[in-house]
């Protein structure tokens, strides 16, 4: 449509939808918008009018067209909800609440501001998935109509929005058009320079190549025509933005760039696809390493295809796509081919038969539920919508999706979270396999598990997907936060005096004293130390609080072997996991709101960082056992040679340590670099283990870490 052009919607020709009360929220979407208008000067009502065009060509339903034509009404004019309740309904309401612009917070930054934005879209499309798909809608208008927006920063900044947030979400509702139509147009303003060059290689080689082109196609027709196969060749010129990434990824120069029109062979059946395949191999040679078949394993979006490359006519290296009718309108409309028309439908809570995979929706809503910042779901997410894919087996057939680099414990952490905490193990494709190692295509995994969850904290740097990041966090916060009711708990029962349990009631009607909301939150402020012993006091005033300190570490109840000043009984006492302070070394205490008292090694790195005098209190060691372990950490530089590890570990074992972690931190061709955390009773014996590996010859250099990595 012309952009000076103000036009009613094309009139529904669908039984289906309601044409009244469409016309009906149309001339309510122009008397909102009337005295409005757009940067480019046209009226306003141009853009609703816009997006429900884009929305009607995808045959959505009634409520979707509707919120189309009202999305910007609550925002940008005087409506009110109360009024498009009233005239619409409750659901497009709700609706167009979700779809309603994002307020600008002034004092978040870009990047904070890009974050929670993203949040909020994923809380409000977890709802009723209609609501991105009318983001959608919007966004490709708006990027079409991009050039009007007078600041060159704007514009920037909407398409790298774009590029990185809209674009792959489309991608993964498998809409296609709109994923290629909304990165050409974001590249454009983004890389103006490469996409002019680009623009003029690929319409030299379109008018170079327009008689090659019509030959292959041609020839490719013959054949399947004389095999009896009824089919539609369709030749297809490649987008900018996927020739630019192809461009990067494989290094190839302008001049190079040749292969810029892929064809697609569309037929009637799966078995039409298949005898397709074998015909079009039989006459040309497949490049290696082209074949894909996504018919049998389709992409988490649904998308179903087999693309090939074959040294084709007049020698021609050729890309083939081979579809049904129905995979190329999936691949096309993604997700809104499974809509059509469709009233009431809620993608995220439909059961798992739905054609439609939003499985990626439900892990975003679960991280989000997860507690984790805005900022962090945003580049986790992102990371995973541009990652390519990998396709695992479990040993019932069942087929999961993965972003690539993906390990065993991304894998336990897919299938449910509480496989993931109980993973102790796997083996991939029958045979015992570390947990880290890389997934392949096609490969079947067994997840050993164990009664009792047990994840590793390391893991969190391990994995790769955000569901298994958040899930990993989430456990870790919770044991955290059931450590510290749990002491809160005790402390609160010799504040009182009283050795039975105390009532929730009792907790609760304490906890309103505090001003807490709950009782959960109460003890967990007296086991971080937030609330003092002193101050529970008047719960009894004759009580008394003895010494209560026990160690953070799991599985023990062994006091601690500290004499620490101007000490409050009650307090939570931690070890630094920065430095890993060791008895026979001086050490100093760091108070904490949150934490209750962290022991330092005084000659650890973290204290020379911006921390108040007045925080730091005098500790030393006091009554240690000489058989008592405690846990250090040292780097070592070793030969990158078979055995080495083997050795290092008899090494340490024979001087009495005992290697509980490790992590190969870098990696070179000669040498390779390993933290360890290592179990020692003092610093003497960890000076001895350090001095007896410096001299062995696999090692180039080992030392005490005493800083957070």
């Amino acid at each position: 449509m012309a952009q000076s052009t103000v036009y009613k919607p094309a009139k529904p020709i669908d039984k289906h939808l309601d044409s009244r009360l469409i016309e009906k929220a149309y001339s309510f979407a122009v008397e909102c918008h009337k005295t409005q208008k757009r940067h480019s000067g046209d009226p306003y009502i141009s853009h609703p009018v816009a997006v429900a065009d884009i929305l009607l060509n995808l045959k959505l339903d009634t409520s979707t067209i509707i919120t189309g034509l009202l999305h910007d009404t609550l925002e940008d004019t005087l409506a009110t909800e109360n009024e498009i309740e009233e005239k619409f309904g409750k659901e497009i309401l709700q609706l167009v609440n979700g779809v309603t612009k994002l307020s600008k917070i002034e004092t978040y930054t870009e990047n904070k501001f890009q974050a929670e934005n993203f949040r909020k879209l994923i809380l409000a499309m977890s709802k009723d998935i209609r609501v991105l798909l009318v983001k959608l809608a919007d966004r490709l208008h708006n990027m079409r109509t991009i050039q009007f927006i007078p600041q060159e920063k704007r514009r920037q900044r909407i398409a790298s929005e774009t590029l990185e947030i809209y674009a792959p979400l489309a991608g993964r509702l498998g809409m296609h058009e709109f994923k290629d139509e909304l990165e050409d147009l974001s590249f454009q303003i983004l890389n103006p320079s490469a996409y002019s060059s680009l623009m003029t290689r690929i319409e030299y080689l379109k008018k170079d190549k327009s008689n090659l082109t019509d030959k292959i196609k041609t020839r490719i027709f013959s054949l399947l025509e004389k095999n009896e196969i009824d089919c539609q060749i369709i030749g297809r010129e490649k987008k900018i933005f996927s020739v630019w990434n192809k461009m990067q990824n494989k290094q190839i120069a302008f001049r190079q760039l040749s292969d810029i029109f892929a064809y697609r062979i569309i037929t009637e059946s799966i078995e039409d696809c298949y005898s397709i395949l074998g015909i079009i191999h039989n006459r040309w040679s497949a490049v290696p390493g082209s074949f894909k078949d996504y018919i049998s394993t389709p992409k988490i979006n649904n998308y179903q295809s087999i693309h090939t490359t074959i040294v084709g006519p007049e020698r021609q290296r050729v890309e083939l796509q081979i579809r049904t009718n129905e995979m190329n309108t999936i691949a096309d409309k993604g997700i809104a081919a499974h809509w059509s028309y469709k009233e009431n439908y809620n993608l995220v809570d439909n059961s798992s038969s739905d054609p439609v995979n939003v499985t990626w929706l439900r892990d975003l809503v679960e991280i989000l539920d997860s507690g984790g910042s805005s900022e962090d779901l945003l580049e986790a997410t992102k990371l995973e919508m541009f990652q390519d894919q990998v396709f695992c087996f479990t040993p019932k057939g069942d087929l999961i999706h993965l972003p690539a680099n993906s390990n065993s414990i991304d894998f336990a952490y897919a299938l449910h979270s509480e496989i993931g905490n109980r993973c102790v193990g796997c083996k991939i494709n029958g045979k015992p396999r570390p947990l880290f190692t890389k997934l392949q295509n096609g490969d079947e995994i067994e997840i050993l598990t164990s009664k009792k969850p047990s994840p590793s904290e390391t893991w969190e740097n391990i994995v790769t997907t955000a569901k298994a990041q958040s899930s990993i966090k989430r456990f870790f916060k919770k044991q955290e936060k059931d450590e510290f009711t749990s002491l809160g708990l005790k402390i609160l029962h010799k504040v009182t005096g009283r050795n039975e349990d105390i009532s929730n009631t009792e907790i609760s009607n304490f906890a309103k004293s505090f001003n807490r909301k709950s009782p959960e939150e109460f003890l967990v402020a007296i086991g971080k130390g937030s609330i003092k012993p002193h101050q529970l006091s008047k719960l009894k005033p004759r009580s008394t609080l003895s010494f209560f300190s026990r160690y953070r570490r799991r599985d023990t109840n062994d006091k601690m072997p500290l004499e620490i000043s101007n000490f409050q009984p009650g307090i939570a006492i931690h070890y630094a996991e920065c430095c890993f302070p060791l008895p026979n070394e001086n050490i100093l205490g760091l108070t904490s709101e949150d934490s209750g008292v962290i022991i330092h090694s005084s000659l650890c790195k973290e204290l020379d960082k911006e921390t108040k005098k007045e925080d730091w209190i005098t500790a030393s060691w006091k009554d240690v056992d000489p058989k008592q372990y405690f846990s250090s950490r040292i780097k070592v530089s070793v030969k990158n040679e078979p055995g080495s590890l083997g050795k290092l570990a008899t090494i340490v074992g024979s001087a009495g340590g005992n290697i509980t972690n490790l992590n190969i931190s870098e990696k070179g061709d000669d040498y390779f670099d390993m933290i360890f955390i290592i179990d020692v009773h003092n610093l003497d014996h960890l000076d001895k283990i350090i001095e007896t590996l410096s001299e062995v010859d696999i090692v180039s250099s080992v030392s005490r870490l005493l800083i957070n990595l």
